[in-house]
């Protein structure tokens, strides 16, 4: 009985610690959300979109307002100051947000469009000594000699080491994605055997 107690307590305790973050970000963007329909109704009601569209008026001027800012935000970016000070902002978040540093990487993963080059990134067999190692193909020489490979420290894609091997120490894997290849080392190489 105290083994089911115990194991109740570390689910319960488990549990708040994977909602806190989630019931704290859902609570920030309800914030945001009402701070900008409340304005975009003021907006709606000067324009008079408030009799056209009715209260339908304020959540379309908010949301428009939203993306006017994002927009303006990605110019003001640029300058150094205001740069510093969201790496000051992201830095104390990251103290006061657990999770936030995580759930920050998938969003930028999810935003930012990688321009993938010809045979670049792509899944590969490396010949580490006598083993073959799943990487991925960073760069790879005009003449074919030499390519930079990055091996990944299981399970974390992001981590691992650079190689610089010659071009006939690596098998191209034509039929695996990159989706399945990072999905293989997230979960420490389960499937890697069926890659081609």
């Amino acid at each position: 009985m105290k083994d089911f107690f115990r194991q109740a307590e570390r689910n319960f305790i488990s549990g708040a610690l994977v909602l806190l973050p989630l019931i704290v970000f859902f609570m920030i963007i309800e914030k945001v959300w009402s701070f900008f329909r409340t304005y975009g109704e003021k907006v709606a009601h000067l324009l008079g979109f408030d009799q056209i569209f009715g209260t339908a008026a304020r959540d379309i001027m908010g949301g428009l307002l939203l993306v006017i800012l994002f927009y303006f935000s990605g110019y003001l970016m640029r300058l150094a100051y205001l740069k510093k000070f969201t790496i000051w902002i992201d830095d104390k978040l990251m103290i006061f947000l657990p999770g936030y540093e995580k759930n920050k990487k998938i969003a930028e993963e999810k935003l930012s469009s990688k321009l993938k080059k010809n045979n670049v990134d792509k899944p590969v067999l490396v010949k580490l000594g006598n083993f073959w190692q799943p990487g991925l193909l960073i760069e790879q020489s005009s003449t074919g000699g030499s390519a930079a490979v990055f091996v990944p420290a299981l399970p974390s894609k992001d981590l691992g080491q650079l190689y610089v091997v010659e071009s006939s120490d690596i098998k191209f894997l034509e039929h695996t994605s990159s989706e399945t290849f990072n999905a293989s080392i997230k979960s420490f190489g389960k499937g890697i055997l069926d890659f081609k």
